[in-house]
């Protein structure tokens, strides 16, 4: 940006609380956070770098007067605007309490959920610029990624055998988030086995894949990457999400049929390489290595599906009776909660189709809109209980903003998301190594993140924000 000393030394700044912010993204819902955000379940720990974060780029951007805004700025302006005009107008239609909650607050948290998440996508847009800027950000993504691999597997021990105390390991959860350890599942440093899944499958696998798919990487020893893969994907299953394991199979196989033909034709020539040689005792050597590779990922398949059809939760999905209703039947593979809270958003949304009822208000209105049927899902059975104090959401980011922006919100928001689609095929026409490396990846978190707004809609979630800035930046100044 210049290089006067004293924006040198704070450039320094901004880079080190980078780092601390790309390394305590892990952590999700840390208890000590005061204020209003205190009462928030997401409240990740990177909120305290963020905050030190920004007013030292503003300072930069002022000393230098060299301000970069992301090519996509009009769509996401379009949406605020729009999501603003729905919010103010929605406010005339005096939506009553509910649960000692009122519209106001729910569409101040609606707001502040989605301020704080453009505050990570703009930080990790502006850190991110050119190809040193980014092995200084892997350098600290995969600190975390390490860190939370060692957890995670800290943890499985302790839930699923005898060699580690589990009230020791509860005990330490509870200093960096307000759940402890889960029964079966892992959490890592995050709140729910599900957020872990997030992390592993939009934060973390898309710069591994990428490596192993493009052959490129700022790491000394290439090996690192395929064994962090491995032990990512190890931890993944021990979350049992299913939602994450869905968005990492959808994830590695469109990547790899689009950006991966190179890689998957060397992958076959390698494995029908020792028919083609003329030795026998060389053939027989290459033979055996294929046959054991073949055989290890055979074992793990096979050990991966035994792994989870020891948990209901899982095993249901192809255990359940098929003679029975499909109510019943999406009630005991634990998925109908979801889907009511999709139809009752969708209602919402039919009654309210232009305007919405205003960003972070949903929730108001959902209990008017579950279909019958619903009432026979235990979870929904119980929030409708007068004793209850929970304020429903439609646990899907689409629904959600149908409902509360309505059909022109959605759309341009939708508009801001198939623009990264631009940025990546931009990298890709680029031609150098280490942007095809990032095009990949951006990719595999793109589709990552679309999966992940199926089943969860908070807005305020700093890896799909950071996933997504880092896209734009690194993006950004290339020529179409």
């Amino acid at each position: 940006m210049s290089h006067s000393p004293q924006l040198e030394r704070l450039e320094k700044l901004a880079k080190r609380l980078w780092g601390l912010l790309l390394l305590s993204l892990p952590i999700t819902t840390f208890p000590f956070i005061p204020g209003p955000l205190g009462r928030t379940t997401i409240k990740p720990l990177a909120l305290f770098p963020l905050a030190l974060l920004i007013p030292v780029l503003f300072w930069i951007f002022l000393k230098g007067k060299q301000w970069r805004w992301p090519s996509n700025l009009i769509p996401l302006l379009a949406f605020l605007l729009f999501a603003l005009i729905s919010s103010l107008l929605a406010y005339l239609l005096v939506p009553i309490e509910l649960r000692g909650v009122g519209f106001s607050e729910r569409t101040l948290r609606g707001w502040l959920s989605l301020l704080l998440g453009l505050l990570f996508f703009f930080s990790a847009f502006w850190m991110n610029r050119d190809a040193e800027d980014l092995k200084y950000s892997l350098k600290w993504i995969y600190a975390g990624l390490v860190a939370t691999i060692v957890w995670s597997l800290i943890q499985a021990l302790a839930v699923n055998t005898e060699l580690l105390a589990r009230t020791s390991i509860n005990r330490f959860q509870l200093l960096i988030s307000e759940r402890g350890v889960q029964p079966r599942r892992v959490t890592g440093f995050a709140f729910e086995p599900a957020w872990l899944a997030d992390q592993i499958v939009i934060f973390y696998m898309p710069w591994l894949f990428a490596a192993m798919l493009t052959r490129f990487t700022f790491q000394k020893h290439k090996w690192l990457e395929p064994l962090y893969f491995v032990l990512a994907l190890t931890v993944l299953l021990f979350t049992y999400s299913r939602g994450g394991m869905l968005g990492a199979a959808v994830s590695i196989v469109l990547v790899a049929l689009v950006l991966g033909r190179e890689f998957l034709a060397r992958l076959f020539a390698w494995l029908l390489s020792p028919f083609r040689k003329n030795e026998n005792f060389e053939r027989g050597k290459s033979l055996f290595l294929r046959l054991a590779l073949l055989m290890i990922l055979v074992l793990f398949v096979v050990g991966s599906f035994s792994f989870l059809s020891q948990y209901d939760y899982f095993a249901n999905i192809w255990n359940a009776s098929r003679n029975q209703s499909l109510t019943n039947y999406l009630i005991e593979i634990n998925t109908a909660q979801r889907l009511a809270y999709a139809v009752a958003g969708y209602g919402v949304f039919v009654q309210h189709p232009f305007m919405g009822v205003g960003l972070g208000a949903s929730g108001l209105y959902l209990f008017d809109h579950f279909p019958d049927w619903a009432l026979s899902v235990p979870e929904i059975a119980r929030q409708l209980s007068p004793e209850s104090s929970v304020i429903a959401n439609s646990k899907n980011l689409y629904v959600r903003l149908l409902a509360e922006t309505g059909l022109p919100g959605f759309i341009f928001f939708m508009a801001f998301m198939l623009t990264f689609l631009k940025m990546i095929r931009r990298q890709l026409r680029d031609g150098q190594p280490w942007l095809r490396y990032v095009a990949t990846a951006g990719l595999f978190a793109w589709i990552g993140i679309m999966v992940r707004n199926l089943t969860q809609d908070s807005l305020t979630l700093p890896i799909m924000w950071v996933s997504l800035g880092m896209i734009a930046g690194l993006s950004a100044n290339k020529n179409d």
